[in-house]
């Protein structure tokens, strides 16, 4: 089981590590973002095109601006769990949470059969599921070695 000090720095590294994810998948979006036009040019008539491609564009850009600063505060967090800090596991937890709801959000708006023609989309959804598991269960496991305001 290992000892408070064992779980809290694998908590931390945990949370670096899907950290890292994060700044990945920001990575991936912006990346993804200058090959939309084209994509969407391809499957999408003129008008609908028009319309769309900005949508679009933007929000794989707002979706890479968005994970940059909760990848951050993922660093933070990680710093303040190897400490046993309170605050650092309820914002490591939120973070988690997050990290984990997004692939759900994808399979609710858009349903399973876009997966099925989509290889990176099912690879992203994989990936942060993976990742936010990564960061969520040794959050959970190690708990009981945060130190709260009242038991210190």
């Amino acid at each position: 089981m290992g000892t408070p000090s064992q779980r809290l720095s694998f908590a931390a590294r945990s949370l670096i590590a899907g950290g890292f994810f994060l700044v990945a998948a920001a990575v991936f979006h912006f990346i993804a973002a200058a090959h939309i036009s084209m994509i969407l040019k391809n499957v999408l008539d003129a008008k609908s095109y028009e319309f769309l491609e900005p949508i679009v564009s933007f929000t794989f850009l707002l979706n890479g601006v968005l994970l940059l600063p909760l990848s951050f505060s993922t660093f933070s967090s990680a710093a303040g769990i190897r400490r046993g800090e309170s605050w650092a596991w309820w914002m490591g937890l939120a973070n988690a949470t997050t990290v984990l709801v997004l692939p759900c959000l994808l399979v609710a708006t858009m349903g399973l059969r876009y997966f099925s023609g989509a290889p990176l989309l099912v690879a992203g959804a994989v990936s942060i599921s993976a990742a936010g598991l990564f960061m969520m269960l040794p959050l959970l496991w190690a708990r009981r070695d945060i130190a709260l305001p009242n038991r210190k």
